[in-house]
């Protein structure tokens, strides 16, 4: 797992990618984007990771965006999308009129353009009440988004056992809706307190880093192809 600020210079931070990405494997490069005004900067530093890595990409943009922006990421070369939920201060719950359709534009324009199951929202387990982080988790699934939970030193009324529970209720929800979290595992492994199997076996591994080389070659060759204008040509053909 390597993380990355978006807003550092670019090809010195290539460089550094470069020699850790030499020094041991890396799974997943996490970009966390700076403001607004930093967009472009940000979407430069997003092309030149895609075309000097062959890593799965995930990006983190803590404000709201437009379905030109979310085109324009995509495009760019993100594999994942992050869209934290107080990017939308605090949907669904008591939230403006105005909140609820930005997050429902934003993540419908993601669903548009991203592989089913490539956009992700992160949620902050102990801001708001249990009931509404469950309605929350349970609204992004059904729009086919990962919800993903952290905790933050800021704490409500929660108590320790109601924030398990609310994990629990998570991993249940997941598997529920037979979400492939294979892709975001690195993250998982990092910030969520489940336990994972470290392997599956050395033939199960290999399987399944042939299968996942095959879905980036498959989800590059369909941004290559949105890219160049012929993405109607790849609907009609069922590809």
């Amino acid at each position: 797992m390597f993380f990355i600020g978006g807003n550092l210079p670019v090809y010195s931070t290539l460089e550094t990618m470069y020699e850790s990405y030499c020094l041991e494997a890396t799974d997943l490069f996490h970009v966390t984007f700076g403001n607004s005004g930093d967009f472009e900067q940000n979407l430069d530093m997003i092309r030149q990771i895609k075309r000097n890595f062959s890593v799965r990409l995930m990006g983190q943009i803590r404000y709201p965006l437009s379905a030109s922006q979310v085109e324009q990421i995509y495009l760019a070369g993100l594999d994942i999308l992050d869209i934290p939920q107080y990017a939308y201060d605090s949907y669904p719950a008591a939230a403006p009129a105005g909140d609820v359709n930005g997050w429902r534009e934003t993540f419908g324009a993601a669903a548009d353009v991203f592989n089913r199951w490539s956009v992700v929202s992160t949620i902050i387990a102990n801001h708001s009440s249990m009931e509404e982080i469950r309605a929350t988790i349970h609204d992004l699934l059904s729009h086919a988004v990962i919800p993903l939970l952290v905790l933050t030193e800021k704490r409500n009324n929660c108590i320790q056992a109601e924030i398990a529970d609310l994990f629990l209720y998570l991993a249940a929800e997941w598997h529920q809706h037979r979400v492939p979290l294979k892709p975001i595992m690195p993250l998982l492994r990092l910030t969520a307190p489940f336990e994972f199997s470290n392997s599956s076996g050395f033939l199960r591994d290999v399987i399944d880093k042939f299968q996942d080389r095959r879905i980036m070659a498959a989800s590059d060759i369909r941004r290559h192809l949105r890219t160049s204008g012929a993405v109607a040509s790849f609907e009609s053909a069922g590809l």
